[in-house]
């Protein structure tokens, strides 16, 4: 029985050094990311938008500008699992939530404040424009033990402008 335990003991000593040699660094792969303003025109001022034109600028820079295309934005609705098990299947759908959404690619965006002016064109007509100063900061594509890749910040559009 004495002998029988601590061969058991060997054997678990044995798979707990090969669990945590396994373990090891993680791996970062090569995905990076795209320097710009992601923008969202939220459901109260989206509807008969045709376009949407930003200015960036930031201390030390020149102004950068950007025509953002526009597509229609969608929420993920989860339609559930047929099952319990892990390996079961699961299924979610894409519904249109009324909002529009782009991506402004801006070369050269540091991280920091930087400010921002929308112009919102609706009938083919442009909107007075909306600033605000908004905070740009490094992504992490690969998550948080990786390299940092491109700056980026974001903005929601309201009927009374940017917020």
């Amino acid at each position: 029985m004495r002998s029988a335990v601590g061969i058991a003991g060997l054997i678990l000593a044995a798979v707990a050094l090969v669990g945590c040699t396994a373990m090891g660094p993680k791996a970062c792969t090569a995905i990076g990311s795209v320097p710009g303003v992601g923008v969202t025109i939220d459901e109260t001022a989206a509807k008969g938008v045709d376009g949407l034109r930003l200015e960036v600028c930031w201390k030390g820079d020149p102004c950068r500008q950007a025509e953002v295309e526009l597509r229609p934005g969608t929420d993920t609705v989860d339609q559930g699992c047929d099952g319990d098990d892990p390996d079961s299947t699961c299924s979610a759908s894409a519904v249109p939530n009324g909002t529009l959404v782009g991506f402004a690619q801006i070369e050269g965006l540091p991280s920091g404040p930087i400010d921002v002016t929308a112009v919102v064109i609706k009938g083919a007509k442009p909107l007075p424009e909306s600033k605000a100063t908004v905070m740009a900061a490094a992504t992490h594509p690969n998550g948080p033990d990786c390299p940092a890749g491109a700056h980026q910040a974001k903005i929601t559009i309201g009927s009374n402008g940017i917020r």
